[in-house]
């Protein structure tokens, strides 16, 4: 079309001017209601999740007190590498164990092998 505006009837009028406005303002405050309520909805699933994980962690950490092992033994079909906790006892050697013994057998049938502390670090002895 060449010269739509000088057809006859005019532009908009001014009701048609009011009711487009007042539309314009109704959808931007529904809009942002809209954002308000599923920032909202958002805010309440995040936290949902958080107080689960907290509910979570809080159950595998009694469990772990109650019962004295780790949280996680006996999750996944065996025991976890955190579920085995090595006792050492330390104190001064005696002297009748600085003597030549009979080799002692392991759990295994091979020899028990004795570390000792050197000046360069531990060591152990292989005759």
């Amino acid at each position: 079309m060449v010269k739509t505006h000088s057809l006859p009837g005019g532009g908009p009028g001014l009701f048609q001017t009011v009711l487009r406005a007042l539309f314009v303002l109704a959808a931007t405050i529904g809009g942002f209601f809209i954002l308000a309520a599923s920032a909202a909805l958002a805010l309440i699933v995040a936290l949902g999740l958080l107080i689960f994980g907290a509910v979570v962690f809080a159950g595998f950490w009694l469990r772990a007190k109650i019962t004295g092992r780790s949280a996680f033994s006996g999750m996944a079909g065996g025991a976890s590498p955190f579920a085995t906790m090595h006792t050492f006892k330390t104190g001064a050697a005696k002297p009748s164990a600085q003597k030549e013994e009979p080799q002692a057998q392991g759990k295994d049938g091979g020899p028990v092998i004795d570390a000792h502390q050197t000046p360069d670090g531990w060591s152990v002895d292989t005759d």
